[in-house]
């Protein structure tokens, strides 16, 4: 695919003023926040819990102990403010010993109340600036991390919709325990059921290889597919209505999302899907083959030998081969032809694809205080990204002045918006009803040079843009509140209707003939 070079004369919004539209019908600027009034509020649901006992929760509002029963036992959690929340819940068995590298299995049953009050071990990773800066940190790490949390409203009827929230991190880094994904605020604000889910991540998750045995492609995917399951089977309990779960993520969430989108398999897990920055970008299986080889290789070991490595050699050793190889989707089975599937085998449903104006600045951020972007620091993270015929371009197209704008532009441009623009194009002439949407207000961090960057609209539709981790971020944006509400009242509508629009908040779905795209500014 050639880059459109003409989006290089535009200017990114927060460094050189305001993005113009890409051309066809964009719809005007959302309206101001008001107060949220989406679905049912009114009422006491019934899901069988108990109060248990009061106790004083340092985050917030005064919490008291609630216990609830799963397929798996009995559960107790805790009631902060009206909303009720269930940590670190087991979705699947430790995918530990013999069972590393292998498919989920079914989460064993546990005998007494287990405590649900603490995030379970998120996915082994790295780490690395831009999460901490844009997410937070994920907390304890460990190979026993196949885990969800649950919020639902405390005072809420039941059958209430579901959104099961897939976190980001280039499938390396990331979960679902995030500060920026805490399910508190953007549960009672739209009085939905909110899941976030922890997955294997590098190595343990995407690792793929004939050696390893069949049926271990994609084990992250699939830890993505046992985790629907279980929500399926035991939403009701908290409140949910199973036949109304949207799937839902952000960057590598958002293409786990998108993905398990194509197959009609698992169409009765989840009836609709919103998509933030990010669809698919699979990896082909010789690429996929010579990293695990690549792999092994570095740790003295045979392939087949993987399993009974320390977890923390594995990461390591991915570290120092990495980024000349990577443990990413691979396009084998049913993912062989993802835009072909997204025509021909996955149901039509509701879709919302959102990206931001200034994806690109993310790309940027190497360490808590970006510095100046040089030319040349610009032209490599192009290089990176974008290969050397494109960087060759970026090099003739770049102002000498705002390397940082010019290179920014083209990776937002070639990456994010005309992939989004595709997928939606082939998502609704195969059926779905597609509502697009690009979050364009710039963060005033770092003298606003990173814009809207990568990630930056999670936490406004969340809540938690005001939590102490992200006060860089926002903590100067007066607009930020507005902005939130506004987020989180469209989407909140998204999840109860299948549609962000009403009579007062007109939103057009997307069409190859009718691109109609929704600027929050």
């Amino acid at each position: 695919m050639e880059v459109k070079w003409g989006i290089l004369r535009m200017s990114t919004a927060a460094v050189s003023g305001p993005r113009f539209p890409r051309g066809g019908n964009h719809c005007l600027p959302s309206p101001g926040a008001g107060t949220l009034t989406d679905g049912p509020s009114a009422g006491r649901s019934d899901r069988g819990g108990t109060v248990t006992g009061r106790g004083q929760d340092t985050r917030g509002p005064v919490a008291e102990s609630v216990e609830i029963d799963v397929h798996a036992g009995r559960l107790r959690g805790r009631r902060t403010g009206a909303v009720d929340e269930f940590l670190g819940v087991p979705y699947a068995a430790a995918p530990v010993g013999p069972r590393r590298l292998r498919p989920p299995e079914p989460a064993p049953a546990w005998v007494g109340v287990r405590d649900a009050t603490r995030f379970g071990a998120a996915s082994p990773q790295p780490g690395s600036a831009r999460a901490r800066v844009l997410q937070g940190d994920p907390g304890v790490t460990g190979e026993d991390c196949l885990s969800l949390n649950v919020w639902t409203p405390a005072d809420a009827p039941p059958d209430l919709p579901v959104l099961v929230w897939v976190h980001g991190g280039a499938f390396t880094n990331g979960a679902g325990s995030v500060p920026a994904l805490h399910g508190r605020l953007l549960s009672e604000a739209a009085s939905a059921v909110v899941v976030t889910v922890n997955y294997r991540l590098g190595a343990l998750g995407f690792a793929c290889h004939d050696s390893l045995g069949a049926g271990t492609a994609n084990l992250g995917l699939r830890d993505l597919v046992a985790a629907l399951e279980w929500v399926h089977e035991n939403v009701a309990v908290f409140g949910g209505d199973p036949g109304r779960v949207t799937l839902a993520g952000e960057s590598a969430g958002s293409m786990c999302v998108a993905l398990l989108s194509l197959s009609p398999a698992y169409r009765h897990l989840f009836a609709q899907v919103a998509l933030h920055s990010g669809v698919p970008s699979l990896q082909s299986p010789a690429a996929s083959e010579r990293a695990v080889e690549a792999l092994a290789t570095r740790l003295g070991v045979r392939v087949s030998a993987l399993r009974s490595v320390p977890g923390a050699h594995i990461l390591t050793a991915t570290r120092d081969i990495a980024p000349d190889h990577r443990f990413w989707p691979t396009a084998t089975g049913w993912l062989a032809s993802p835009l072909a599937g997204l025509q021909s085998a996955a149901p039509a449903r509701p879709t919302l694809i959102s990206t931001t104006a200034d994806e690109g600045t993310f790309f940027f951020i190497d360490d808590e205080w970006p510095e100046d972007v040089s030319r040349d620091k610009a032209l490599s993270v192009v290089t990176a990204m974008l290969g050397p015929d494109a960087a060759k371009r970026y090099a003739e197209a770049a102002q000498p002045a705002r390397p940082l704008s010019t290179a920014a532009a083209a990776i937002t441009e070639r990456l994010y918006t005309e992939p989004a623009d595709r997928w939606a194009d082939r998502a609704a002439t195969a059926g779905s009803t597609v509502f697009r949407a690009e979050y364009a207000h710039p963060s005033p961090a770092w003298e606003g040079r990173l814009g809207a960057t990568h990630t930056v609209d999670v936490p406004l539709l969340f809540g938690t843009f005001a939590a102490p981790e992200f006060a860089v971020l926002y903590e100067s944006d007066v607009r930020a509140p507005e902005l939130s509400s506004t987020v989180r009242r469209a989407w909140s509508r998204f999840l109860h209707t299948g549609s962000p629009a009403t009579a007062g908040y007109p939103w057009r779905p997307w069409s190859p003939d009718d691109s109609c795209l929704r600027r929050f500014l």
